[in-house]
């Protein structure tokens, strides 16, 4: 059975099109599910490859990808095989130093480490350039979540802290009273 025919073979199920759409944000992603639905509602290659920008051959392959996995296997993100450029050691000294150090332990100003300061902190220590988007896709797979920066009321002067508390005190008494 060729390509084509299999294809019309297989089941479309628009609700779970509809759900995968909507929960998948990335463009090639998407572009991917888009090409399919429009085969399905009875395009062909060529005018689909026109419509979505992509070439004839790498339409051909999200089919096969379709054939073989679904939409679900259509929506399986982009590996890419490159080994990493820091070592499995190097990359236990960062998670080490995520967990354990600060950036002011490197001379930055700042208390909470972000993917620039990751950059090149691992820049200085291993030799290693990678970009912001490569740190945080590391930090995911050291077990690291990636939270947005918060103040930090760790080195807040606690003297000034109680003043603050008695006058936010003083003023609730006060206008209760």
């Amino acid at each position: 059975m060729n390509r084509t025919q299999a294809f019309r073979e297989k089941s479309f199920d628009a609700d779970e099109w509809q759900k995968l759409y909507y929960r998948n944000q990335k463009q090639y992603i998407r572009q991917r599910l888009s090409a399919i639905k429009l085969l399905q509602e009875g395009q062909s290659r060529t005018q689909v490859s026109e419509t979505i920008g992509c070439r004839y051959d790498t339409l051909t392959s999200w089919i096969d990808k379709y054939l073989d996995g679904g939409l679900s296997g259509l929506v399986s993100p982009i590996e890419h095989q490159k080994p990493s450029r820091l070592s499995p050691e190097q990359q236990q000294q960062l998670k080490a130093m995520v967990l354990t150090q600060r950036p002011s332990d490197y001379g930055y100003d700042r208390n909470l480490w972000t993917g620039a300061i990751l950059s090149e902190v691992i820049a200085q220590r291993f030799e290693v350039q990678l970009k912001d988007s490569r740190i945080y896709e590391l930090l995911s797979e050291l077990g690291l979540s990636y939270q947005r920066a918060h103040r930090d009321y760790a080195n807040a002067d606690p003297e000034a802290q109680k003043e603050w508390v008695e006058a936010v005190k003083k003023t609730a008494i006060a206008s209760n009273g």
